[in-house]
Order: C-alpha cells, then sequence, then structure tokens
C-alpha cells in the first residue's frame, strides 16, 4: 500500500524537506477504509527482511526486484509512528513475509467467527478468501478497492480461490520472480486448471494435454511448475506471536497523532479529525503561563532563550506575522499580534537581532 502512494501522488514533503506523500496516501486510505468499516480488530503487517524461507527454495525469488527508493525508506519511520498514535497494531516476523502473517491471522479469526477483510494491492492474497476471509484489492491510485468473496474470485478466474496458487505455479509471477512454466499464460494456465484441478492433476494427466509445444513445456518444466506453486502458497500456519485479541482496536483522536499531523503538514486530514477546539491536542499537555508584552524590558531577557515567529505563509521570509514570542529562565512572552508593533517593541527593548525590511524579517 505504501509502494502505491508512492507513486500515485507527487512527492509531498513536509516544511523540513522530509518526503511525505506515501505516508499521506497510505494514511488517506487506512482513515477510509477504518471509517467505512469501522473494523474492531486491526493490523497492519510489515515484511521484516528480504530474505525469507522461500529464499531456501528458490533462492532467486524476488530476483531482480529494484531497491526501496530513498524517498520511501525515510518515510517508513513515520508510517510506524503514525500506526502507534492511532493505536493500530504492527507486526512483522523474521523470515516470514507480511503475506504469511496475514494469512494466518486471517485464518485464526476467521476459525473463532471474525468476518475478516485484507485491504492490499496484492492479488497473490485471493488464495485466502473463503467464507470469512473477503479481499479488498487497490485498483486505482489510492481511491478505489475492488472486493472479491468467493463468487467474484470464480466469476473473474473461473477457479476456485485456492486454486490461485496452481494458477501461480503455471504462469508464474515476474513480480515475484516465480517462473512458472514458460510461455504458459493466465489464459492456458485458467483452461487447464478448469481441466485438470490443480498442478499436480495437470500432471497426472499430461497425455490428455492438447497441444504438443504446451505438452512439452510442460514436461520440461515439471520440477520448476510444482516449486512455483509451493513458493507463491502463503503460509497460514506461520509462527506468529499474536492473539486476534490482542488486534482489538477503538478509533481515537490523541494529541499524539493530532501533532504527529501537524509535523507532517496534513492540515486536511487533521480537518477530518474534528478536533473541537484543540482540545484534543491539548490532552496531556502542560499548560504554559505567559505575558503577554508591550515592551521588552531587559529583565526579560537571558541567555539562552527560546523564540517563536508564527507566519501564515507557506513562505516565512515574506509572510504575514501573526506573533513573537520567548522564553527563558525568567518566565515566557508573547509580543503584538501587529507586526510593525511588534518589531518596536522588541527594539525599545534593545533587543536588535530583528529589523524590519519592507515585509520581512
Amino acid at each position: 500500500m505504501l509502494f502505491t502512494a508512492l507513486f500515485a501522488l507527487p512527492l509531498l514533503n513536509n516544511d523540513q524537506g522530509i518526503y511525505t506523500n506515501a505516508v499521506y496516501g497510505f494514511t488517506t486510505m487506512l482513515m477510509k477504509i477504518i471509517n467505512e468499516e469501522k473494523p474492531t480488530h486491526l493490523l497492519v503487517a510489515f515484511d521484516a527482511g528480504k530474505t525469507t524461507f522461500r529464499h531456501q527454495t528458490y533462492k532467486e525469488y524476488k530476483g531482480g526486484r529494484q531497491k526501496t527508493p530513498p524517498e520511501l525508506s525515510e518515510q517508513f519511520p513515520f508510517v510506524h509512528e503514525l500506526l502507534d498514535a492511532m493505536g493500530i497494531k504492527r507486526y512483522e516476523l523474521d523470515n516470514y513475509e507480511a503475506d504469511d502473517i496475514i494469512g494466518t491471522l486471517a485464518k485464526t479469526a476467521g476459525e473463532e467467527g471474525y468476518a475478516v477483510k485484507i485491504v492490499t494491492g496484492d492479488k497473490d492474497y485471493l488464495q485466502l478468501v473463503d467464507g470469512r476471509v473477503n479481499v479488498a484489492l487497490i485498483r486505482k491510485g489510492i481511491s478505489e478497492v475492488e472486493d472479491y468473496n468467493v463468487d467474484k474470485v470464480r466469476e473473474r478466474y473461473g477457479i476456485d480461490p485456492i486454486r490461485v496458487i496452481d494458477l501461480k505455479g503455471l504462469m508464474g509471477d515476474a513480480s515475484d520472480n516465480i517462473p512458472g512454466v514458460p510461455g504458459v499464460g493466465e489464459k492456458t494456465a485458467i483452461k487447464l486448471l478448469k481441466q485438470f484441478g490443480t498442478v499436480e492433476g495437470v500432471y497426472e494427466e499430461l497425455d490428455r494435454v492438447s497441444g504438443k509445444k504446451l505438452k512439452e513445456r510442460l514436461t520440461e518444466n515439471h520440477e520448476q511448475a510444482l516449486m512455483s506453486k509451493k513458493i507463491a502458497t502463503i503460509d497460514r500456519d506461520s509462527p506468529v506471536g499474536l492473539t486476534v485479541n490482542e488486534l482489538a482496536f477503538e478509533q481515537q483522536t490523541t494529541s499524539k497523532l493530532i501533532n504527529l499531523f501537524k509535523e507532517l503538514g496534513f492540515q486536511s486530514l487533521l480537518e477530518k479529525l474534528d478536533v473541537q477546539d484543540d482540545k484534543a491536542a491539548e490532552a496531556g499537555g502542560k499548560k504554559i503561563d505567559f505575558q503577554t508584552l508591550t515592551k521588552v524590558k531587559p529583565e526579560y531577557l537571558a541567555s539562552p532563550s527560546s523564540v517563536v515567529v508564527e507566519v501564515i505563509d507557506e513562505n516565512y521570509h515574506y509572510g504575514t506575522i501573526l506573533g513573537f514570542a520567548f522564553a527563558n529562565k525568567t518566565g515566557c512572552y508573547f509580543l503584538s499580534t501587529e507586526r510593525d508593533s511588534a518589531i518596536r517593541c522588541l527594539e525599545n527593548g534593545s533587543l536588535t537581532a530583528a529589523r524590519k525590511k519592507k515585509n520581512r524579517v
């Protein structure tokens, strides 16, 4: 989902120059899912690393993939921080993929009677669809998804969901570098599965396969087809150290989330939180006592001091000044929001570092 968001949106960045478009797109999708589905339990799974148990079977698995773009890598810490602020469980497992984590917990939750929805951009997850588990495939940008239940998978592919692993065994998957049987595409693979049921079924009745060239390709790549099916299979019994109960989720707006949205510059998402009078932002914060000044006296000045100049516009060099504040060991102070009077106040108080030049400080 993060990779999809990275390329679906322009390269946005916050006022610190850090890229934020993948985080923004991911958060937008996540908030939409939460508002529409109102889940009682929620998990976001991550890959723990590049090497998994599948590489023991096929060392070239996912070979040829480009390195993670640096503009995406620098956004991962913000995604983790955001999920923590939203109270959403995140999890990764050494030697396993996010697919295996999700497959295992989806199976467990389904067996415990939950209705499960998996949101992803990866068609591999269609193999997990059953009477309890649906998959929502992201189809366009970050705004459209297509829901798949058992009937929808059968309608789209003409096979049962679990047979998606056999489909990958025959046709392969270039995105994961799964070889399959060279020369066998989706149409041919589906035709074979409709006739013989599974990859193993195809080879058990290889003599009945029509087409000399096709039969030769299948014969030459027998072991490769079986291996491709194996590595395309999501492990639904991986050693995930979580219970479904640990995924309990309750939507809430916290000061940590609000402050993170502000740091990332997510004003539109901040508005969707419907924060009233910034009370949530103040929750858990510390009230600051300050004086409003009309003149800066020498006794107010001390080193070190922290100074804030607040402006309206994005270009802070020429933006309209809202006010000045500074704090040090003597106290916290605020100057008039009128720009000219604020500067005169600074100059009269012998704080000469600030100078007026046109509309610039």
